[in-house]
């Protein structure tokens, strides 16, 4: 079985991208990383992004993108996309207003399939990702389950943050066997017993279960995201890259 790519939310050295959003690539790249999933793009033009992306034989994963942002600048994140060459959006939360009924989960799920469509129409593909309130339940259902079974598998796929199904208190690899087909993307992050977040492979995520999962969903990448550091942000994206490798082996 091939050996899944690592790539990196760029949200996790957000503070070094500030400053110098090329270094910030160029370190991705040196430390082995295969490909970037981003959270804005440092101000950079597309036709910019992309031939640095391609000196640094990265990989554009993905993009993060809010959703009013999606819904609001659609042509231009289109645009912008297809220029560096990343086929593949995400919806990093759900805006307040969806979150407090199972009505609301709803609706979002219905304008999310919208928006899969109409960047469907575009070569794009959708997602969504989870951080832990979704595991907040409606009638005994996580809303995550009410929002996944509402929107149109075609249209929008689940990017699970494994990091925070485990701070919910749910088990992350037994979530994740239920997306089979529909979790292209997914995010490895970690916490202790005492829900604090640790490097990649220091806490309760079991990366060996999780990568044997993730094959038999038929994810296509791995993404380490960290937001908390033991050290330093590079150290940490450094020690999660380390351990997660170790866990493909």
């Amino acid at each position: 079985m091939s050996k899944l790519p690592i790539a990196l939310q760029l949200y996790s050295l957000r503070e070094a991208a500030a400053d110098n959003f090329i270094g910030v690539l160029e370190t991705t790249a040196e430390l082995g990383y295969d490909g970037v999933e981003f959270a804005g793009y440092g101000g950079l033009t597309g036709p910019a992004l992309r031939d640095t992306l391609q000196q640094l034989a990265l990989t554009p994963v993905s993009s993060h993108v809010g959703f009013d942002r999606l819904v609001n600048d659609f042509d231009e994140i289109v645009s912008y996309n297809q220029t560096i060459g990343n086929k593949t959006l995400v919806c990093p939360a759900a805006p307040r207003q969806y979150v407090e009924s199972v009505e609301g989960w709803r609706i979002f799920a219905r304008e999310m399939t919208e928006l899969g469509k109409r960047l469907a129409d575009h070569g794009i593909r959708l997602g969504y990702h989870n951080h832990s309130f979704e595991f907040n339940k409606f009638d005994g259902c996580y809303a995550l389950d009410i929002f996944f079974a509402e929107s149109d598998p075609n249209y929008v796929f689940a990017q699970i943050d494994l990091g925070w199904v485990l701070h919910a208190g749910v088990d992350p690899v037994k979530y994740l066997k239920q997306f089979k087909g529909r979790c292209p993307l997914v995010h490895v992050k970690d916490f202790d017993e005492n829900k604090k977040q640790v490097d990649v492979g220091c806490g309760c995520l079991d990366l060996h279960a999780v990568v044997e999962a993730a094959q038999a969903v038929g994810v296509e990448c791995l993404i380490i995201e960290t937001e908390e550091y033991a050290e330093s942000p590079i150290a940490s994206v450094r020690q999660g890259l380390v351990n997660l490798r170790k866990a493909l082996e």
